[in-house]
Formats: structure tokens, sequence, C-alpha cells
């Protein structure tokens, strides 16, 4: 049997409708355009990108106006785009564009998918801190010996040290900038108010805020101040600005680490880990 003919068997007995089922369920956005710009089919993911049912998006054209970019352009490239989404922030979204060839060896629709690169932005583009907040490095050599001695102290005491990483991110257009700056003020002097004087508030060599909470006795309050703090920050988000997103990454002495070393590198690898699970609390 030759290979071609083995290969159109298995065409063959190959369901669309499972076929269209598995695309349902993945994470990419996934679209099929014919040649005029309507839509033939798209995946929940698309759906719910424009906030409408796949029911109204058949038959439509160009869904989303950046389609439009991709079909008239002379050589069809991937593409970029931050997105106004309902109900969520701006997405920043990367489209790519694959032919659909029929029988007669003739493009007759086109394939696109998207992937959503928002998270990896964020990673990626931190919002630049302001030096004028005059927070500690946290490599100073005072702020280190006072976490150290924290530690010893929650070690005799039976208590939690807990260090958490924050960062604030998004997309940043340059006619923002000033309502930018005016949040991370705010953001510094929440964090100054929020803590108590004997917890500590400096920077990160990547510029993320560390907070150090002492005298935590039990699991059920570090979530329970976790959680204030949180939701404080997030009250003094500005509501032109919804493009911010903060995440805060968590890591709790003695059961994540001794050394004040090993807490702060392991409450950013959790606020990394925040920040791509898209989840605003993140435990390491």
């Amino acid at each position: 049997m030759s290979a071609s003919s083995t290969e159109q068997k298995t065409v063959q007995a190959v369901n669309p409708q499972h076929l269209y089922a598995l695309m349902d369920q993945l994470p990419e956005l996934i679209l099929v355009l014919s040649l005029d710009g309507t839509c033939s089919w798209c995946n929940l993911a698309f759906a719910r990108l424009t906030g409408k049912s796949r029911e109204v998006l058949l038959g439509k054209a160009y869904p989303l106006p950046v389609l439009r970019e991709l079909m008239v352009a002379d050589e069809r490239k991937d593409l970029e785009r931050w997105l106004e989404v309902p109900d969520s922030s701006p997405r920043l979204i990367r489209f790519e564009v694959t032919p659909g060839v029929g029988d007669d060896e003739a493009i007759d629709s086109v394939l696109i998918t998207g992937r959503d690169m928002t998270p990896l932005y964020r990673l990626q583009h931190p919002l630049a801190p302001l030096s004028e907040d005059n927070l500690p490095p946290a490599a100073d050599m005072k702020v280190r010996a006072r976490l150290e001695h924290s530690l010893q102290r929650a070690q005799r005491a039976q208590e939690y040290v807990v260090f958490l990483s924050l960062q604030l991110s998004g997309q940043q257009p340059e006619q923002a900038e000033g309502r930018y700056n005016n949040s991370l003020r705010r953001m510094s002097q929440v964090l100054q108010e929020q803590i108590r004087k004997g917890d500590t508030l400096a920077r990160l060599d990547s510029g993320a805020w560390l907070v150090v909470l002492e005298q935590i006795d039990c699991p059920e309050a570090i979530e329970r101040v976790i959680n204030k703090l949180a939701a404080a920050l997030e009250q003094m988000q500005q509501a032109d600005l919804p493009g911010l997103c903060i995440n805060i990454g968590v890591a709790v002495s003695p059961d994540d680490g001794l050394t004040a070393d090993e807490l702060i590198d392991r409450s950013e690898q959790a606020l990394h880990r925040s920040i791509m699970l898209e989840e605003r609390v993140y435990y390491f």
C-alpha cells in the first residue's frame, strides 16, 4: 500500500466534528475566515475574547478590526496588537495566518490563530520604579541584618516571617505616563501605610517591592494580612488605567527557607508564577 493511499484513508477516518470539539478546548484563539473576510468558524476562546457568542460571530465580516490588517497585507506576517477586551484589562495578542488550500489547490479560506502574550509581556515589562520614594534596596547591609535578626527572633518564638514580592505591570501609553507615575507613588504610600512599624519595605534589584511581615503567629493570619494588603492596593487603582496589574509572590519562613536570601529568591519565583498564571497572589 502506498503512503499516499494510507494518508488518504487516515484523513477520511478523521471526524471533523471531533476536531472542532478538540479545538474548542484549546486556550489558543482559532478563527477560520473565508476570502471575503467573513467568519466561517471560531473556537470558544476567540468568542470569549470578543465577549460575544459564536452564533453572533458566524458570518460576520472581520470580527476584530485588526484581522483586516492581516487579510489585506501583501505578505501575511505575524501581527501583535493590544486589544480592548470586555470585562477585562487590555490583552496583547499575537496573530498568525495560514492559508487554507482546497481540493483544487487554490486558497479558499484563511486560518488565523492567536496567542495571548499578556503574561509574558507583564513579566518582561514591569513598570519602572520611582527614585523619589527613597526606599532602601533589599541588598543593603542594614536591611539584610534586620531581616536575619527577624528570622532568628521568629525561630525562637515559633512564629512566621512572610516575604512578599510585589510588582506593578501593564501597558504604559506615553500619553498616560504621568498617571502611571502617580499610581506608583500611591502604591508606595499605601504599602508604607499598611505595614506595621516592625515590618520592612524595600526595593528589589528587579524593581519590585519587597515587604517583610513579622510576628505572624498562624497560617490563617498570613492569608488575612495578604488579602487585606492586596485589597488596599487594588482600591487605590484609578479607573482610567485598567491596564495596570498587581501581582504578589509569597514565601514564608520556616517552610520556604531559613535565610533572607532563600526567602527573597522564592518570593520572586512565586511572583513570576503569579504573573504567568495570572493569579493575583501566588504562594511558593
